[in-house]
Formats: structure tokens, sequence, C-alpha cells
């Protein structure tokens, strides 16, 4: 999906779901690990997404006030993919997944920065610079889970005795 043939209302639209959806899934990673300081990791992160959600919304209230957001179902996930969770996934590969969906969140919000203009521009790449910072924190946390197959079930602090 190109960016450029897409409105600025569809864009805020599609943003809005990915972010509901990445908020979803960190609550549900938050909750499936033993890990309290990886658990709490990923509170922080389903915390960020959906403050993103909100800072959307103001923004789409800003350019279209009066207008309603359609917000669809799903993304197309070339464009933003999500996680998906299958039985047999390992944390590393869900870890890897969320990874590649915070870069093309980056990208996503980057290519639509250049599509407004001003303070509306800044706002678009300051959430593309936290969607960078997510993916950083997850680059090291990936890297943990392939050292360590039991990490994501682990407390370091029992670990140590």
């Amino acid at each position: 999906m190109n960016l450029a043939k897409c409105s600025i209302k569809a864009l805020l639209g599609m943003a809005t779901r990915a972010e509901i959806d990445a908020n979803k899934t960190y609550l549900k990673l938050g909750d499936r690990v033993g890990n309290p300081l990886l658990k709490e990791k990923f509170h922080l992160l389903a915390y960020e997404e959906k403050k993103h959600r909100k800072v959307l919304e103001k923004l789409f209230f800003v350019l279209y006030e009066g207008d309603r957001m359609v917000v669809p179902g799903s993304v197309d996930p070339a464009l933003l993919p999500a996680v998906v969770i299958k039985p047999s996934s390992s944390f590393a590969e869900i870890i890897y997944q969320a990874m590649g969906s915070e870069q093309s969140a980056r990208d996503f919000y980057l290519g639509l920065a250049g599509k407004v203009k001003d303070e509306k521009k800044k706002i678009l790449e300051y959430l593309s610079k936290v969607e960078q910072s997510h993916y950083q924190m997850l680059k090291s946390e990936h890297a943990m889970a392939l050292e360590f197959e039991d990490y994501a079930e682990r407390d370091i602090d029992k670990v140590v005795t």
C-alpha cells in the first residue's frame, strides 16, 4: 500500500487501529510472562501504545474538527504488521515479530509526517522516534530470549541466592 495514495484521514484511522492492536498484544504478553521485569516492560509498552492512540485521536480532531475517525477492523499487514501469537510461537519469535511491527510503525509515522505541516509534523515525528525506542527495547529482549531459553519465565532475584 502506498502512503501517498491514501488520505490523511484514512491513515490516521489505520494508525489508530495499529495502536489499539499493539496495546492488546503487549498487555497479553505482559500477562503471559513470568519474569517480573519483562512483565513491567510489556505493560509499559502497552501504556505507551494506548497514549499513542489518544495522541492520534486528538490530532484527527484538530485536523478534522467535527468529523468522526473511521478505525478499520484491521490494517494491511504489508503496511503495519500486527504480531500474530500462535500456540507454537516461541517467545523469541514473538519478540522478533514485535520488533518488525515497531519498525513498520516508525516508518509509517515518518511517511505520514511528510503529509502534514508544522506542529502536526512534529507530533508524528515524535511518535516515529518513540516507536524506534520500542524497537530498541525489544531488540535487547530478543537477544536475551535467544541466549537464555527460559528468560521470559525466570525471576532473576530467585535465580541468584
